[in-house]
């Protein structure tokens, strides 16, 4: 049964991977560009954030796409345009009403969420299963809180590496259930947008 999930989430992931390269690889250029923006823990994105991501990121898409052709086809402007697209994308994403910091914090997040909640959606008996065993350790009176702590922390680290995911990727209950219910609109949102 795990080789069979393990299987199945490689196939999730390679799936979303492929339609989100963009995506990813202009987030990594903002973390990048901008890494302070990532040392410190945002808040939580709201469900106004994700609406307003929605709503942004065809433009967005586009936007990224058109500067990777830029810089595709001007080899000679190719290391110009590289240090200026921090401070373009940066004046970009302003003009839309977000900062560097919170848009790449949402959308990474979005991003990273929508695999976790297909996997769940195509796995939700493994997944309750998970959540069933996390439940009994904390009812359990008879572990210390140190035990469950330690016991709850290595189911969350399986299922995430059945995600394809870093073990250090910290994701809040809230978020999670923002991504689920708005799940199908971001999915084909994604899809409609992949370049």
């Amino acid at each position: 049964m795990i080789e069979t999930c393990t299987s199945q989430s490689a196939a999730i992931y390679l799936f979303g991977m492929r339609h989100l390269r963009i995506s990813i690889a202009a987030l990594l250029l903002v973390m990048l560009v901008y890494p302070a923006a990532f040392a410190q823990t945002p808040p939580m994105m709201t469900d106004k954030e994700v609406a307003k991501f929605i709503d942004d990121w065809p433009s967005v898409s586009q936007w990224l796409h058109a500067k990777g052709k830029q810089f595709d086809s001007d080899s000679a402007g190719q290391s110009i345009a590289a240090l200026t697209v921090g401070s373009d994308f940066s004046a970009f994403l302003r003009g839309k009403g977000w900062s560097v910091e919170r848009f790449s914090y949402v959308a990474g997040t979005v991003f990273a969420l929508v695999s976790y909640v297909a996997f769940e959606r195509q796995n939700p008996d493994m997944m309750k299963q998970f959540d069933d065993a996390i439940a009994q350790i904390r009812a359990n009176s008879s572990m210390s809180e140190v035990d469950k702590k330690e016991a709850i922390k290595n189911l969350e680290e399986t299922k995430k590496s059945l995600l394809s995911m870093s073990s250090e990727a910290d994701f809040n209950e809230p978020e999670i259930k923002l991504v689920r219910a708005m799940y199908d609109t971001i999915y084909k949102l994604l899809q409609d947008t992949q370049q």
